[in-house]
């Protein structure tokens, strides 16, 4: 049975080289900021980063000959993101920056960060006058699996070998940093000693409204993110398989921990929704289901694992189907919009253009989404995604970060009630369009 008749896809002639110039523009010698420079996340972002990489590597996997792009100047970009990552990976324990040896960076500014620090609470810098902050569960095992894909697309054994020590130091961050409470899931804290300011949600909507109950309070610590569980799972599985030729040993180990995982994953997170099986938004420090409905689970589809053609996630295969069913009900999915950050039935959604993380549209979300349905067969659901991201992004004509639907059905910008605007020019859009216009 057809969800929704198709939708005239609105192929718009420029928005491929608008994208691709927008990705280009954002290139710097460290490689590529979140956003363009006068925008604010004009800087590295660790998330961002590795996100964006992923899906370039993606586009040239899919298009190797193609002549809209320059190869050779899009690998380049991605090593330079990668090295920067590295560069920047965690070395010592600091509470006050979140830093942790071999934890992957969240934010990086050498400059433009009075925003940050001219507040109450004051986020940390450093004595070279820099801001780094590592407040960011995920950053970690993306990173991981972009230095892993990057290998395959490239067969660059040298630049592995380079950054080896990095990756066995990110690979032990899961286990030992990243699992707060030795429950086989990857939570994050925000330290009750802690003085300096930094970021209280910590996965991809890392804005407050995107966990904050009805009743106005966060959640206790430590918050296990479900997406962040299907990244831990596919970073362990991939270097399981590199280090089964190198060091028997440690492919046991990280196997064994993605085994748990996923075991605690789907005795953990799962429960009953309008008759389907959907993962929970997170767990809290009690370990107890964050039950608003979200578009996150769909991540899981994207980090996904293929071995002898048999294609598994984190998520038990049987239940596969029920997270897509639901996902695509109409207080989730909008054919104009897309994937849904939250879903219209949650007492915290917020219709308005100023909703950040609760009820809007994202690039990111669908494009993410759009990939794992199509690796797992779900072709029509798909297609779908991808009318609606494009025929927004045609709307704007520029790779914005996010949108929102108006009364009318007409798309909105966001705009906070302080009047901060949203991105025009953000890279993992871009790159977003590029994978769905390619």
């Amino acid at each position: 049975m057809r969800l929704y008749e198709h939708l005239p896809l609105p192929m718009d002639s420029q928005l491929f080289p608008i994208a691709y110039n927008t990705l280009l523009s954002l290139i710097t010698e460290e490689g590529i900021n979140a956003s363009a420079r006068e925008e604010l996340f004009g800087c590295t972002f660790g998330r961002d980063s590795a996100i964006t990489v992923l899906k370039v590597l993606k586009v040239l996997e899919r298009n190797p000959d193609s002549s809209l792009i320059d190869k050779a100047r899009l690998l380049n970009m991605c090593r330079r993101v990668l090295t920067t990552l590295v560069n920047l990976q965690g070395r010592e324990i600091n509470i006050e920056s979140g830093e942790e040896p071999g934890k992957f960076i969240h934010e990086y500014r050498k400059d433009k960060y009075d925003h940050l620090v001219n507040n109450e609470r004051p986020w940390y810098i450093y004595p070279d006058g820099k801001l780094r902050n590592y407040d960011s569960v995920d950053s970690t095992p993306l990173t991981l699996i972009a230095l892993y894909r990057y290998w395959q697309v490239t067969g660059n054994e040298n630049f592995i070998l380079e950054n080896f020590p990095a990756i066995e130091l990110g690979l032990e961050w899961l286990i030992k940093f990243g699992d707060k409470d030795g429950d086989f899931l990857l939570e994050y804290d925000f330290p009750k000693t802690r003085k300096s300011g930094g970021l209280l949600i910590q996965s991809w909507t890392d804005s407050n409204e995107s966990l904050r109950q009805a009743d106005g309070r966060i959640p206790p610590y430590p918050i296990a993110p479900v997406e962040v569980q299907g990244y831990a799972w596919l970073a362990l599985k991939l270097w399981a398989d590199l280090f089964q030729k190198t060091s028997p040993e440690k492919a046991v180990k990280l196997l064994a921990q993605a085994t748990s995982l996923k075991k605690t994953f789907n005795k953990k997170f799962l429960f009953s929704d309008r008759g389907f099986i959907f993962p929970a938004q997170a767990l809290d420090g009690n370990k107890k289901q964050i039950r608003t409905i979200t578009g996150n689970p769909l991540l899981l589809l994207w980090t996904s694992y293929k071995e002898d053609g048999i294609l598994e996630s984190v998520l038990e295969n049987k239940h596969v189907e029920s997270l897509v069913r639901r996902s695509f009900l109409p207080d989730l999915f909008d054919p104009d919009g897309g994937i849904r950050t939250m879903s219209t039935l949650s007492p915290t959604f917020n219709p308005g253009r100023d909703s950040y993380h609760n009820g809007s549209f994202w690039p990111k979300l669908n494009g993410e989404a759009h990939e794992g349905l199509a690796l797992w067969g779900y072709t029509e659901e798909a297609n779908l995604l991808k009318q609606a991201t494009i025929k927004a992004l045609a709307y704007f004509n520029t790779p914005v970060e996010l949108y929102q639907k108006g009364d009318n059905g007409d798309y909105l910008e966001f705009k906070s009630t302080s009047g901060q605007t949203g991105c025009r020019q953000q890279a993992w859009s871009a790159a977003v369009a590029l994978d769905l216009l390619a």
